[in-house]
């Protein structure tokens, strides 16, 4: 049975993909009456190879997967009711780059094998602007969010309350369980957040995002009941000087500390960053920094809110400090949305 596992995945792979391509051409159609469906290949190939004291690690970490996601939504009934279910796949291909001793990428499990899970399976409802979301689903907000930069995005059994009209979106709700990028097991945020395995807890979440015109602003709490608790704030704001020249700036606060009963112990850590920029032309140079304080590293659940993390640092370790600078450019004049290209250091 083993040797017969991965032929079937790669299989399942292809038609997963091979599925979606009639979903991308759908959305230049009249929208379906038995509701939407959608899909992505992705190609992925990752390697990371550490010096540690000047000599080459023994340490290399590298995958190249093949996969994607297949997604079917129900059409809105009376406005009011909606449903959706995703299966996602990322399959070692081929196996030459896929060593069990050189795991750990992300884009596989921990042994460099495949990935082949319902990552969603919702019901919503709305009523009044509110939307209520049920079971597996992504959430996207500063610290709990999808984490979409490998094969597989991170997805969460959860009741979530919505509400997002105009400048305005609150949200809140309780997320029982959590699944990371490269496992397709559910496990109850209490778990990944370094309680005991035993425990069985989920996670408190509210908060509130207003952005008119160029100034933003997001407020959230996180609490895992006797735990850990997050408070975290993000303001900016951009400001025209001229045609085609603005500046902005960032200001992004993180609190944490133990909470109730302090089942992990009583611990507090804190984090601040600032960021000035200048765009021109299209052209932007950021520069900006962050410090954390030295009693304990921060706990992070997923793609963390600071303009300093990188892809593989959230540079939020107790006591460290990160300068940053960045510079991007946006090739609008191609007329693509989606053309630009990137380069930070911190």
């Amino acid at each position: 049975m083993k040797s017969m596992k991965q032929p079937v995945s790669i299989v399942l792979c292809f038609v997963l993909c091979l599925l979606a391509f009639p979903a991308w051409a759908a959305d230049e159609e009249e929208p379906w009456a038995f509701g939407k469906v959608s899909g992505q290949l992705r190609y992925y190939y990752f390697t990371q190879r550490d010096d540690v004291d000047g000599q080459a690690s023994e340490d290399v970490k590298e995958s190249l997967a093949l996969g994607g996601y297949l997604k079917y939504e129900t059409p809105w009934i009376q406005d009011v009711f909606n449903s959706g279910v995703a299966m996602y796949t990322s399959q070692p291909f081929p196996e030459t780059f896929n060593q069990t001793d050189r795991a750990g990428t992300n884009l596989l499990t921990s042994q460099n094998t495949g990935i082949t899970v319902l990552g969603e399976a919702y019901a919503k409802m709305n009523i009044q602007g509110v939307v209520s979301s049920l079971y597996r689903q992504k959430i996207e907000t500063p610290l709990i969010n999808s984490n979409d930069s490998r094969m597989i995005p991170q997805t969460y059994e959860a009741y979530i309350l919505e509400y997002d009209e105009d400048d305005l979106r609150l949200i809140g709700g309780w997320i029982d369980k959590i699944k990371l990028r490269d496992t397709k097991r559910f496990r109850y945020m209490s778990e990944v957040t370094g309680a005991l395995d035993s425990s069985q807890r989920g996670m408190w979440m509210i908060g509130g995002e207003w952005a008119p015109d160029s100034f933003e602003s997001k407020v959230y709490y996180y609490a895992v009941p006797d735990y850990i608790q997050t408070s975290f704030f993000h303001l900016g704001a951009t400001h025209p000087l001229a045609e085609d020249l603005s500046w902005h700036w960032q200001l992004i606060g993180l609190d944490q500390r133990s909470l109730g009963s302090e089942d992990a112990g009583d611990f507090n850590v804190a984090e601040g960053g600032a960021l000035a920029g200048l765009t021109v032309s299209g052209f932007t140079m950021d520069v900006g920094g962050t410090i954390v304080d030295d009693t304990t590293d921060v706990t992070e659940w997923a793609s963390y809110p600071f303009f300093n993390e990188m892809m593989g640092y959230s540079n939020n370790r107790a006591g460290e400090k990160a300068l940053y600078l960045g510079a991007s450019y946006d090739f609008k004049w191609v007329q693509h949305e989606r053309e630009s290209i990137l380069c930070h250091n911190a």
